[in-house]
Formats: structure tokens, sequence, C-alpha cells
């Protein structure tokens, strides 16, 4: 949760839910560490490296929408690995971040981390590597409408 929403959320909420809020915050946080020490999510210039591009480019694609990152706290975010993995369409993939729109970097995490049933109870990133980009870009979609 970012310090804005902490914000709004504190001034909206009476103190037993600001803690529970906190809670969330701080096991969100650890969660995000978790993968970051898998290497499921890295820092921008580990992903630059990776994609052997500026890290300025990895700023300008998430401004663009065609990436996004996860906050971690305070300035540090963490981008999705599979950005730089080989065995998917790079151009597929920012097509599917422009669709998700202005979600969240953990909507968008959710979204292509978790399975679908729409799409046989794989997740996006498996569907995509099996060639299913359509089904992918429709489970966007609707994963973006609620």
């Amino acid at each position: 949760m970012s310090k804005v929403e902490m914000g709004i959320a504190r001034n909206l909420t009476p103190e037993p839910n600001m803690a529970f809020l906190t809670q969330f915050a701080k096991k969100e946080r650890a969660s995000l560490l978790r993968l970051a020490a898998t290497g499921d999510l890295v820092n921008a210039q580990q992903l630059a490296e990776r994609l052997d591009v500026p890290p300025q480019a990895i700023y300008k694609a998430v401004r663009d929408l065609r990436m996004f990152s996860l906050d971690v706290g305070g300035r540090t975010k963490l981008y999705p690995a599979f950005f730089a993995d080989q065995r998917l369409d790079r151009i597929q993939l920012e097509t599917i971040c422009k669709e998700l729109d202005r979600l969240s970097g953990t909507s968008k995490w959710q979204f292509f981390a978790n399975p679908r049933l729409s799409l046989s109870k794989k997740n996006p990133l498996d569907a995509l590597r099996k060639g299913k980009f359509d089904a992918v870009i429709a489970a966007a979609k609707a994963f973006k409408a609620g």
C-alpha cells in the first residue's frame, strides 16, 4: 500500500482498521521481498542488464504502461523478471500490460502469476508460452473489468 493510500486510509478508517491495514502492508512487503530473493522480482538495473537496455528504457516502458513495477516501500521498486524471459514475446507482454491499463503493479502481478479458469487453470505466462495470446488478452480484459 503506497504512502498516499495509507494516508487516505488513515483519514477514513478507525484505529482497529488502521492496525489491520498496517499489518497487511507489512505482509505484502515481506511477500514481495521473498519474490525478490527467489529472483521472480528484480530491480531496474538487473532487468535492464537482462534486456540489454539502459535503466531509463525500463522507466519509460513503465510510464508508457508497457511494463509495471511493484512498490516495496520508500523509493524501492521491483520489476517482474518475466519481462526478460526469452520464451515470452515482449510485444505480447507489453500489449497485455497496456490492456491492464492503470491497475496497480500488485494487481498486474496477481494477474500474471495466478492460474485462471479461462486459461485452462494455467497462469497467463504459461498460456503465452503455449501461444495462447488471444485467450490471455481476453482474460486481461475480463480481469480489468473486475
